[in-house]
């Protein structure tokens, strides 16, 4: 290997100032205005994920349906959460992925999280930090691809549905 090609875990650290886990992320954008803070990041974003949460009529519900994109600033939801720091959006998942594709730099990760009746499991989040390795998470799997490619025979559905609606 050539010298140099490689940066010393020193130089790295230069890059990471703010570094922080998919756990503390999602926290940090979304789980924090659905539950408290407390202990430890991973059983935060377990209880958010997995709670009931007020919605805007009044009632509670888990996030049992719909979608999330989890970003710095603002975190988007389909589900009307009486919540404040979460902006509320109508449209389809895939019509809100496929915008945040257009428009996102690549510079601060992204999370894209479609719920369904069981919660999503831990062990199926992960942080976006590259549109050519996006992450879709959901209680079924995660599906990863390159949003500028044509999907393959194999490829998931949602990756297929996207290209479809491009």
């Amino acid at each position: 290997m050539a010298p140099g090609l490689l940066a010393s875990p020193e130089s790295r650290s230069l890059f990471c100032t703010n570094a922080m886990n998919t756990f503390e992320f999602f926290n940090r954008h979304f789980g924090r205005h659905l539950v408290a803070q407390e202990g430890e990041p991973h059983l935060a974003a377990y209880r958010a994920l997995s709670s009931n949460h007020k919605l805007t009529k009044g009632t509670e519900s888990r996030l049992a349906s719909g979608w999330a994109i989890v970003r710095p600033g603002t975190s988007s939801v389909q589900l009307k959460l009486a919540a404040g720091g979460l902006h509320f959006d109508p449209r389809s998942r895939i019509e809100a992925f496929i915008e945040e594709f257009e428009l996102w730099d690549g510079a601060e990760p992204r999370m894209f999280l479609m719920f369904d009746k069981a919660p999503i499991p831990l062990e199926n989040l992960f942080l976006s930090v590259d549109k050519r390795m996006v992450r879709i998470c959901s209680p079924a799997g995660v599906e990863t691809f390159d949003v500028d490619l044509a999907p393959s025979e194999e490829a998931g559905f949602i990756q297929k549905l996207i290209w479809k609606r491009k």
